[in-house]
């Protein structure tokens, strides 16, 4: 779909999923007579978009505090969000032709098909096919940052390496969070699979779970290391609820697995 009624969890519908197709939120009220006038016409040239770019409606009378987050003092307002952050918008009602014009201008030109097929991978959780697709247009010498930002987070848990060496400047600024969780998770994953010597069982469990992160057993890290902070929040002086936080944001808020463990991640670690 190209539109929804109303935001329903602002860091997936918004944040998250602007990293793979823009998202125009408009922050209207029902009390507003020039949003009334306003909220037609985009919904009319979201269905014309056909998929280009999605609408989201933000009730700012039901959710304040994102409007005082945007700093939204005037509505209607609209905001375009690529790669998880606002990057143009408006104020007030302008007519159609001068808002099709605008959306022209503002929102990045279409990617390849093969990247939009990667992010479409990745989305679904197929990290594998996703970072295939990926290294096909670095190969014939494309770097595009918001790509080689999808690149490192499709291989960072199977080629760590090779993550973090597509993080160059550009690529961080896309999204600095993001790629400071890469950079965590993928400095984990180079550390040795396990140190010489004699180790204790929670130790042993915590390398068993990078292990799995190698070979693509997201789920069966995710248990090891959730139940080792169940035992000790504190485990590795906080470096495993580190990692575990960096897992939880390359995954995504919309991942499955990031729904299953994330409150079972936060009940452990703030006990």
């Amino acid at each position: 779909m190209s539109m929804r009624n109303e935001v329903e969890d602002f860091a997936r519908d918004v944040l998250e999923k602007s990293r793979t197709i823009p998202i125009l939120v408009d922050f209207w009220a029902p009390w507003c007579g020039p949003c009334r006038i306003l909220g037609p016409v985009l919904e009319r040239l979201a269905e014309r978009a056909k998929g280009r770019w999605e609408l989201v409606k933000v009730n700012t009378e039901e959710a304040p505090e994102l409007a005082r987050e945007f700093e939204v003092y005037s509505i209607p307002d609209v905001r375009l969000f690529v790669g998880g952050k606002p990057v143009d918008g408006f104020v007030g009602v302008l007519p159609e032709s001068e808002i099709e014009k605008w959306l022209e201008k503002a929102i990045p030109i279409s990617r390849s098909a093969r990247y939009e097929k990667a992010a479409r991978f990745f989305a679904e959780g197929h990290c594998k096919e996703a970072a295939e697709l990926l290294a096909q247009e670095r190969a014939e010498g494309v770097r595009d940052p918001e790509a080689s930002l999808l690149y490192a987070r499709s291989t960072v848990c199977s080629d760590p390496k090779r993550a973090l060496e597509a993080l160059g400047s550009e690529v961080v600024a896309q999204d600095p969070p993001l790629a400071e969780a890469i950079q965590e998770l993928g400095n984990a994953l180079l550390s040795p699979v396990k140190p010489d010597g004699e180790i204790d069982s929670r130790l042993s469990r915590y390398f068993q779970g990078l292990e799995a992160l190698r070979n693509g057993r997201v789920e069966d890290a995710m248990e090891l290391w959730i139940g080792l902070l169940e035992e000790e929040r504190g485990f590795l002086g906080g470096k495993l609820v580190r990692i575990c936080r960096a897992l939880f944001q390359v995954l995504g808020w919309h991942h499955p697995l990031t729904d299953r463990y994330s409150r079972r991640f936060s009940a452990a670690v703030h006990v």
